[in-house]
């Protein structure tokens, strides 16, 4: 057994508890007992034996009571009590004893006095002075105590000053303790949130910084798995500094050759001189760095197509992207990120598409006119036609009429493609064209009980091409009628235009009520065979060709069209068509032989 063990174990037995007694009320019983043993070993040590019996017994009964509980346990007028039993018994034992033991008791008298200074604010020091002051004063005033002294005001002058210096010494520095080990308190406490704060921060640190190691190990497997596209990243000058295995396979060479090359260098030289001197720029490495950089040098992507060259000297196209990266801490940029995917087989796609289509769209029209031919025959012969054969030739010619519009419409597909579609331009009166594309469309929109209507001068003259610009009223009219509901109204509006530069056009606005369009939609639509969410949801008929050949020949023109939509709120296109430059006339030749 431990010593600590059996003390507490001895203490126990006593109902004691060893933390309160050594702590307060042991010192001065100790110190009281060897004081009494050294009386009891002089010859005449007592005067008074009653008061010393007395004395020694609140003594010892103060211990015996205070040690039956923590000090914190005791109410607080308690923690008074105890030091003035103390005082009251050392007064008793003071006036017990002989002159030669008076100044061994005076000693011990600062002992309970310390027990109240100590105490909490000022009233443990304005109790040990008072007590001091009545206890010394009632012995030697009423005669109790024959003092030695010459004067017993004096002696009670010294004792109660001796006791207020030494309380408020003691009382002042055990505040100070005090506030000093509250202070420290709050701080150890302040340490353990701040400690706690840390331990939690560097938790999440530690979460985050897996996680971004996780991303940054998914992002590598992800560009090291992306072979169909090249991803090359560039330092702010424009020097390739990464290439991942899409980039070696696009452009046939290993990494060591891409890194540390201009990324000019992978561009066709002609037609990257030819974009530079198209934008205004000179052909030095800086003015075609900044044609590839484009909006990105802005911190906007650039998107555009480029014929990339291989260091073998072939050609590859591609669908190429330009974005920046993010800047430093210092805000120094890290350069510029460039995202090129491979059109080869997508333009050998189209091109088979297309040259399907001119195929199909040849072969039909065969056909097709020479069932419109034996419709005018049947239309020549319609009085000798009952209703109902009549009838039948009519949805024979509408359906004639609608199949020749599709190969139409296919065919300006592919010269668009081609680059062969051109205007024959002439004088034309935009207003004429506009009533009939929209008397052409009246049937349809009867039938599908929709409103047309027409908000137009006069006449609006227009160096254009009449058969193409029905055709863009047509597609507009066409569309809109396709997106109404039932009883709802299409609204088209001609207007003259005249430009800031002088040259004269038309404006045309074709509305509806309609379910409308997303702004993704809106983006899209004018792409060929491109059909807007709201069509494939209506079940709208067509091959999503009308808008893309409205805008071919809006920029045959040299116009601009602008699209207005949101869903449930309905559409509004608006197209500004200006005269049509006439073509150059050719220079007269030399006079032939037979001239």
């Amino acid at each position: 057994m431990s010593p600590s063990a059996s003390s507490r174990k001895w203490f126990g037995r006593l109902g004691l508890e060893p933390v309160t007694v050594a702590s307060r009320e042991l010192p001065f019983t100790l110190l009281y007992l060897a004081v009494l043993l050294d009386a009891a070993l002089q010859r005449r040590p007592f005067d008074a034996p009653l008061l010393i019996v007395i004395s020694a017994t609140l003594v010892l009964s103060t211990q015996l009571v205070a040690g039956y509980g923590r000090r914190h346990h005791w109410p607080s007028p308690w923690n008074y009590v105890f030091p003035l039993v103390q005082l009251v018994s050392l007064t008793l034992f003071q006036y017990g004893v002989t002159e030669s033991l008076e100044l061994v008791t005076v000693v011990l008298y600062f002992v309970p006095v310390a027990n109240l200074a100590i105490q909490p604010g000022s009233r443990g020091v304005v109790i040990a002075i008072v007590a001091a002051m009545g206890l010394t004063a009632f012995g030697a005033f009423t005669g109790l105590v024959a003092y030695r002294a010459a004067s017993p005001g004096l002696h009670v002058l010294v004792v109660t000053g001796c006791t207020f210096v030494v309380a408020a010494w003691l009382s002042s520095t055990t505040r100070q303790l005090r506030e000093r080990t509250a202070a420290l308190e709050a701080l150890r406490r302040e340490q353990d949130v701040t400690l706690s704060r840390l331990e939690a921060n560097r938790d999440r640190l530690e979460a985050l910084t897996q996680r971004l190691e996780e991303s940054r190990a998914l992002l590598a497997s992800v560009i090291e798995a992306a072979t169909e596209q090249a991803i090359i990243a560039l330092d702010e000058h424009g020097t390739i500094v990464f290439a991942n295995p899409g980039a070696r396979r696009l452009f046939g060479s290993a990494e060591a050759t891409l890194l540390g090359a201009p990324v000019t260098e992978i561009f066709q030289a002609d037609e990257l001189r030819s974009a530079a001197v198209e934008r205004g720029y000179g052909t030095t490495s800086a003015d075609l760095l900044h044609v590839v950089l484009g909006e990105a040098a802005e911190g906007r992507p650039e998107h555009r197509d480029w014929v990339l060259a291989r260091p073998d000297g072939t050609t590859v196209p591609a669908d190429v992207t330009v974005t920046r990266r993010p800047h430093s801490d210092d805000g120094r940029p890290y350069g510029y990120l460039i995202i090129a995917t491979d059109l080869t087989q997508r333009r050998e796609a189209e091109r088979l598409q297309d040259e399907f289509i001119g195929l199909v769209s040849h072969e039909l029209r065969t056909p097709l006119a020479s069932i419109m031919g034996y419709v005018e025959i049947l239309r020549s012969d319609e009085g000798e036609l009952t209703p109902d054969q009549s009838r039948s030739v009519a949805v024979i010619e509408r359906n004639a009429q609608r199949l020749l519009r599709l190969v139409e419409d296919l065919l300006v597909s592919v010269r668009m493609v081609a680059g062969t579609f051109a205007l024959d331009a002439g004088p034309t009166d935009a207003v004429q064209v506009v009533q009939r594309s929209v008397a052409n469309l009246l049937p349809a929109a009867d039938a599908a009980g929709i409103v047309l209507t027409v908000d137009a001068p006069a006449a609006v003259p227009l160096l254009s091409d009449a058969e193409r610009l029905g055709q863009v009223v047509e597609n507009l009219v066409s569309n809109a009628v396709k997106a109404s509901e039932r009883g709802a109204t299409v609204r088209v509006t001609l207007r003259p235009l005249r430009t800031g530069s002088g040259e004269t056009g038309v404006r045309l606005t074709v509305a509806d009520d309609g379910p409308g369009m997303s702004a993704g939609d809106v983006a899209h639509v004018t792409e060929r065979f491109y059909r807007a969410d709201t069509a494939r949801r209506l079940r709208v008929r067509g091959l999503g060709l009308g808008l893309s050949i409205v805008k071919a020949i809006v920029d045959a023109h040299g116009g601009t069209m602008s699209i207005e939509s949101a869903p449930g709120v309905g559409t509004s296109i608006t197209v500004d068509l200006p005269d049509v430059s006439p073509p150059p006339t050719p220079a007269p030749g030399p006079p032939t032989a037979q001239e």
